[in-house]
């Protein structure tokens, strides 16, 4: 069977395919075992039986609704309200957001032929991605999707930033604690997107001017950003040695490299 000029996929090909791209939702489900029809995941400590004839069944019928099958299927383990058809870009708009991620994710979507993200470089090995934020996950944006909607890279980076500066400000204050040269600004409210709050320089730019020194900032995990100033290099260092921890031994670890802005823009900070 032809889908076009794509083949479609046989049931065992079809479950396959099912199981690589439910690993770029790892952070939430986990697949256990694959029992004939049955799929057997395990998400938030609980086992989800997922029917994988009933989808295949739908996949058959209209091929060109592969990704919309994914979603469901997702929403279905995580028990999420559906989400709308991913071709209706108009309703997706204020769900999308940049996320932080390692670069070597890419690695990852290669060697499971998964449909490439959507991606910017970053710094010390790391890479914008996009979203669509799901009530208990999020979906990664591919270039499939850009297709649909027929929206560019640059388009989707701007949104996501703005929806990012949105959230933050309605959902995600940041702490400021100490004064003088042991002021700190954290970013921790556990939403998936603090670290990625790296990527807002107007808020950066206003802590810049309330430090001494100059701005430094830590990312060693997904759900923490951390700002000091390095006139104090006693401090820089203990703050420094706390990331380089985290970042291997908390959960979702990104990098233990620290950042700065010059002329509003991040670079990386290199210590003396």
């Amino acid at each position: 069977m032809r889908n076009g000029d794509t083949p479609l996929m046989d049931a065992d090909r079809f479950a396959a395919y099912i199981v690589r791209r439910l690993s770029l939702h790892d952070d939430v489900i986990e697949v256990r075992e694959r029992r004939g029809d049955e799929l057997i995941l395990r998400v938030r400590g609980n086992d989800v039986t997922i029917n994988l004839r009933r989808l295949y069944d739908a996949y058959i019928k209209n091929p060109d609704q592969l990704d919309a099958i994914m979603q469901t299927i997702v929403s279905a383990a995580t028990h999420d309200i559906p989400a709308r058809d991913r071709s209706d870009f108009a309703s997706l708009r204020e769900r999308i957001f940049p996320m932080l991620k390692p670069i070597n994710l890419l690695v990852f979507v290669r060697e499971r032929n998964l449909p490439m993200l959507v991606y910017r470089p970053f710094l010390a090995d790391l890479i914008i991605t996009y979203v669509v934020d799901e009530a208990r996950s999020v979906a990664y944006i591919n270039e499939h999707h850009l297709d649909q909607w027929d929206v560019g890279e640059r388009e989707i980076h701007e949104l996501a930033l703005r929806n990012l500066r949105r959230r933050t400000d309605e959902h995600a204050p940041y702490t400021m604690i100490g004064e003088g040269d042991q002021r700190l600004f954290i970013f921790n409210s556990n939403d998936g997107y603090d670290a990625t709050r790296l990527l807002l320089t107007d808020i950066l730019a206003t802590w810049a001017q309330q430090v001494s020194g100059h701005l430094v900032i830590g990312i060693p995990n997904r759900d923490f950003l951390i700002a000091l100033g390095d006139a104090n290099p006693d401090i820089l260092r203990s703050v420094a040695a706390q990331i380089q921890i985290d970042a291997v031994q908390r959960d979702y670890g990104l990098t233990d490299r620290l950042f700065t802005l010059v002329g509003g823009e991040v670079r990386e900070y290199e210590m003396i």
